[in-house]
C-alpha cells in the first residue's frame, strides 16, 4: 500500500485507469477530504451518486485493502496538513472553514422546512431540546434562546431524564433532537418513545441518512464537521454549526412573531431593572 504519496498524487497516478463512474467517485472524495471520515459507505454512495461497488473498486485501485484503511490514510494526511499551517494562516483558514460550513448548512435545507420548524415551535405547548455530549451544549443554548423569547421549552441533556421526559410527553409537544452523527443511541431511544406518543419530532444532524433522521417529521442537516475539527477543538466547531442552524430557526420565528418578541423583551427589561434596584412586585411578597 502506498504510504508516502499524498492523495492528490495517488489520484494522479491512477486517474487514467479509472472508469467514468470511478472518476466521479474520485471527484467527490477529493472535494470532501475533510469530512469523508465521518461518512459511511452508503452515505458516500448516495452523495457521490455512484454505487458502493464503484467506491470499493476506486479504493482498491489506490492500493488500499478496505475503506477503513483508506480513511485512516486520509485522516493522517489531513492532520499533517493541519500541522503545516502557520499561526497567521491558520486563523484565516479556520474562519473560512466555519464560513463554508455555515453556507453549506443553509444550502443543505429547504427554506420552507426551516420555516415549518419555526411554526411548529410557535404552535407547540412545550418544546424539548434533546442533546447529549457536545450536542448537549447546543441543545441547552437553543432552549435558552427560545425561552428568553417566551417559548415554553427546556434543554434535556441527561440521558435518563431524556427517556423519562419522552415517556410522559403529550401529543401537542415538540421534540428537537440535536446530534452531530445522528447515531447517538440514547437520543434515538428517547425519540422512539416520543414517536409512539405521536409527538412532532425535528432532527438536526450531520446527515439526513442517519438513524436519528429516520424518526423525524422534519429532518434538518448541517454540513458534516470533520473529525479533525472535532478532535482538535473538543467539539467547538460542531457546536457552532449546530447553534447556527438553531439561530436561523430562531430568526425565522422572531420574524413570524414580532409582537410577541417585543412584549417579552419589554417584560424582561422591566424585570431586570427591578432586580437591579432590589425591588419586587406584590406577587413576590
Amino acid at each position: 500500500m502506498t504510504t508516502v504519496m499524498s492523495f492528490a498524487n495517488q489520484l494522479k497516478a491512477v486517474y487514467p485507469h479509472l472508469t467514468k463512474t470511478e472518476k466521479k467517485c474520485a471527484k467527490y472524495i477529493h472535494e470532501h477530504l475533510e469530512t469523508i471520515n465521518n461518512q459511511t459507505l452508503s452515505q458516500i454512495s448516495k452523495d457521490a451518486g455512484v454505487g458502493e461497488a464503484t467506491i470499493m473498486r476506486f479504493v482498491y485501485k489506490l492500493g488500499y485493502e478496505n475503506l477503513a484503511q483508506f480513511k485512516i490514510a486520509i485522516l493522517k494526511e489531513n492532520l499533517e496538513n493541519q500541522k503545516k499551517e502557520d499561526n497567521e494562516n491558520y486563523v484565516d483558514s479556520y474562519v473560512n472553514r466555519i464560513s463554508h460550513l455555515m453556507k453549506d448548512s443553509i444550502l443543505a435545507n429547504d427554506k420552507n422546512e426551516l420555516e415549518e420548524v419555526a411554526r411548529l415551535i410557535m404552535n407547540s405547548s412545550h418544546v424539548y431540546f434533546f442533546g447529549n455530549g457536545t450536542s448537549g451544549y447546543a441543545a441547552d443554548v437553543g432552549a435558552y434562546r427560545f425561552f428568553r423569547s417566551g417559548v415554553s421549552c427546556e434543554g434535556v441533556t441527561d440521558v435518563h431524564m431524556m427517556v423519562m421526559k419522552a415517556a410522559l410527553m403529550r401529543k401537542d409537544e415538540l421534540v428537537v433532537a440535536v446530534s452531530l452523527s445522528g447515531d447517538n443511541t440514547d437520543i434515538i431511544q428517547a425519540v422512539k418513545l416520543a414517536e409512539k406518543i405521536n409527538c412532532k419530532i425535528v432532527t438536526i444532524t450531520g446527515s439526513k441518512l442517519s438513524v436519528l433522521a429516520q424518526y423525524g417529521d422534519i429532518n434538518l442537516a448541517h454540513a458534516p464537521v470533520s473529525f479533525k475539527d472535532e478532535s482538535y477543538y473538543g467539539g467547538i466547531t460542531g457546536i457552532i454549526i449546530q447553534e447556527f442552524i438553531l439561530e436561523t430557526i430562531f430568526e425565522i420565528y422572531a420574524r413570524l412573531n414580532p409582537d410577541r418578541i417585543d412584549e417579552v423583551q419589554q417584560m424582561t427589561a422591566i424585570s431586570t431593572n427591578l432586580h437591579h434596584l432590589g425591588l419586587h412586585t406584590k406577587d413576590d411578597e
